[in-house]
């Protein structure tokens, strides 16, 4: 089995050739750009002869275009997925983890999938019960990616060449540590990228603290983020740390309700 192949963990055997598909589609979804059979084979971790084969059978299905020696996501595939909330089935799947989550670590969680290339949408928040520990509602809100843990997660996913783009070239101040500049902002992306997760302190709201850490695909793509948002008077930097790590074991568990790959692989 290659490195990257996840063991299958249910009771009931999966067929190989059906998972390899899969990932070569999630890898092609990663990004914008075709690809090779090589550079398709390289990210999934298959050999090129049997990804080469696997492309074959796709691009006759209709889920694979190929132009010349580049391959991308197909017509059919586009047109099957097209009416899909790819939320309608996460949710319900996740839902009881991120309850649990949320009770364990006394903080308010939330669960954004990702939209397209510049966008997270919040489809599941918990509270825990604990009297004054709730936060408002977010579903529905949008942040400026600059100033929310989210948006950096997104952000960091991105060449640095991108990230103005994605930004619209405009930061704006919300609070007095709002990242404004963007030599200082891909400074922090860097550091996002380094430590496998975002932070935000005081810079979309003051007096709120936020980690947001990824949830991955199996061709390791960002499909979505597992986020805790509390006020800094009950997070100081060892808190944080503790809830940070807390969050990360939590996306796991998440990961593994979804059946890709766990976030520290």
């Amino acid at each position: 089995m290659p490195p990257n192949e996840p063991e299958n963990t249910s009771s009931v055997p999966s067929n190989r050739s059906v998972v390899r598909a899969v990932r070569i589609l999630r890898a092609l979804g990663s990004g914008p750009a075709a690809m090779t059979v090589t550079e398709v084979a390289q990210k999934i971790g298959l050999p090129r002869a049997t990804t080469f084969r696997l492309l074959l059978t796709l691009e006759d299905e209709g889920f694979v275009d190929r132009q010349d020696t580049l391959y991308s996501l197909g017509w059919d595939l586009a047109r099957l997925a097209g009416g899909i909330d790819p939320a309608a089935g996460m949710v319900p799947r996740v839902s009881g983890v991120i309850d649990e989550l949320a009770e364990e670590i006394g903080e308010t969680v939330t669960l954004s999938v990702r939209r397209g290339r510049y966008d997270l949408d919040l489809v599941a928040q918990a509270n825990p019960r604990r009297v004054g520990m709730a936060m408002s509602d977010m579903h529905g809100m949008k942040w400026p990616l600059h100033a929310s843990a989210t948006g950096k997660l997104l952000l960091a996913e991105l060449p640095d060449g991108e990230v103005e783009a994605a930004t619209s070239g405009d930061l704006d101040k919300l609070t007095k540590r709002t990242i404004t500049g963007y030599p200082e902002l891909k400074t922090d992306l860097a550091r996002t990228r380094e430590r496998g997760w975002s932070l935000t302190d005081e810079e979309l709201e003051d007096g709120i603290v936020s980690v947001a850490v990824p949830i991955r695909d199996t061709a390791g793509s960002l499909l979505a983020a597992l986020t805790f948002v509390g006020p800094v008077y009950r997070i100081d930097n060892d808190k944080r740390a503790e809830l940070t790590h807390r969050l990360l074991a939590g996306a796991n568990r998440v990961q593994q309700h979804l059946n890709t790959t766990p976030a520290d692989d």
